[in-house]
């Protein structure tokens, strides 16, 4: 049995990626785009290209309408 501390258990959960973390990782691989830009996605400082958007779409089962919508 390991013996570890209670604020060790806790540290090593804190390295553990956080879903939006893996979520980010993941679209980045799939679009061949730096984490970076897709967080740039995220926050509409950007918008990726057609393809980008429909390889999104295919692997999520999404409308591609419905992926970044435009703001008036």
């Amino acid at each position: 049995m390991n013996k570890k501390t209670f604020k060790a258990l806790y540290e090593e959960q804190k390295k553990k990626p956080t879903a939006a973390q893996v979520f980010v990782s993941e679209v980045a691989t799939l679009t061949k785009r730096s984490e970076a830009t897709v967080r740039m996605w995220l926050s509409g400082q950007q918008v990726p290209d057609e393809l980008a958007q429909t390889m999104i779409a295919e692997k999520y089962n999404v409308s591609i309408d419905s992926l970044f919508p435009k703001t008036m």
